[in-house]
């Protein structure tokens, strides 16, 4: 079995490579490929244990468990196994943490890189935390991008964020932030709403990462008047299966991004409507994302491989 460390893990992911594999992931997913079952959980006094299985063809079964404790930092700590999909036996090990934060800004980016207005020159980042850090490492994936706004409840960590790419500044406030912003990339852990609809420009993207429930970072109002894409229809599942936001919408208001990808349904329709990726992390991205680690130690020969 080998056994990948965090660092290995960093060391083999690669941005652009990571929005191949999940693009084709999420066109699997779309066209009934995959077996990914809903997500269940344990929960404990201070936080919960969530458990991700999911099969795909031609990959191997993956399993993600992942502890979200808020007090605790980081708040989010997982692991994943990689399984043959012909025997059962426990192929792989890995860190999950960095894996579920990389593939997450990838879905969010990928989004923006299809529903955002073609000329879209600004974008913003709201959160400065691990997700926060994961978005901007993926925006050098995304064509045109020449400001970006980072805010945060705490400025420092805002100006912390900023400091790694030199067309990022800091920004008082998450309004200043959006209000000049095409893109809008929220990575925060907030329950309640931390933007208003009145703040955005006309003709805005959205992606929404953020995972509180039973609140959320999005407010109503902004989600019944947006045109939402999610990563599979589950997310309008009660949590912990779907998205808190979504609840009492139904799952026809909304479009998956592979089937936007398969050309089966509008991107986009305008220049002034708000699109809105509306992200529940999906067992997919894991399994992707972990499948292509996985393949890239073994040609390089990184991690440790032990008998159990």
């Amino acid at each position: 079995m080998l056994i990948l460390s965090r660092n290995e893990v960093e060391q083999l992911l690669d941005p652009q490579e990571i929005n191949s594999a999940l693009e084709d992931g999420f066109k699997s997913l779309s066209s009934g490929q995959l077996n990914v079952p809903p997500r269940n959980q344990v929960i404990a006094p201070k936080g919960i244990l969530v458990g991700m299985p999911a099969y795909m063809p031609e990959n191997l079964m993956s399993v993600k468990l992942v502890t979200v404790f808020h007090e605790n930092t980081p708040s989010h700590q997982a692991t994943i196994t990689l399984f043959d999909s012909n025997t059962g036996t426990p192929i792989a090990f890995m860190d999950g943490e960095h894996i579920t934060a990389m593939r997450t800004a990838a879905c969010a980016i990928i989004s923006a890189k299809h529903l955002a207005r073609t000329n879209s020159k600004s974008l913003a980042i709201v959160g400065a935390g691990v997700l926060g850090h994961a978005h901007l490492k993926m925006i050098g994936t995304l064509i045109g991008i020449e400001e970006i706004f980072v805010a945060s409840r705490n400025f420092s960590h805002a100006q912390a964020l900023a400091a790694h790419d030199s067309r990022a500044r800091a920004v008082d406030s998450i309004q200043q932030a959006i209000s000049h912003a095409d893109i809008v990339c929220m990575c925060t852990s907030s329950a309640e709403p931390v933007i208003q609809k009145d703040w955005l420009k006309q003709g805005v993207h959205i992606s929404s990462v953020g995972y509180r429930p039973p609140g959320g970072e999005l407010p109503r109002d902004l989600v019944e008047a947006g045109h939402i894409f999610v990563e599979s229809k589950v997310a309008y599942k009660e949590p912990p299966v779907g998205c808190s936001e979504l609840q009492g919408l139904t799952p026809d208001s909304g479009t998956e991004l592979g089937e936007f990808l398969l050309n089966q349904k509008e991107g986009r329709r305008n220049e002034i409507e708000t699109t809105i990726y509306k992200s529940m992390g999906h067992a997919m991205e894991d399994l992707v994302t972990a499948n292509l680690v996985y393949q890239k130690a073994v040609k390089q020969n990184i991690g440790k491989q032990i008998e159990l």
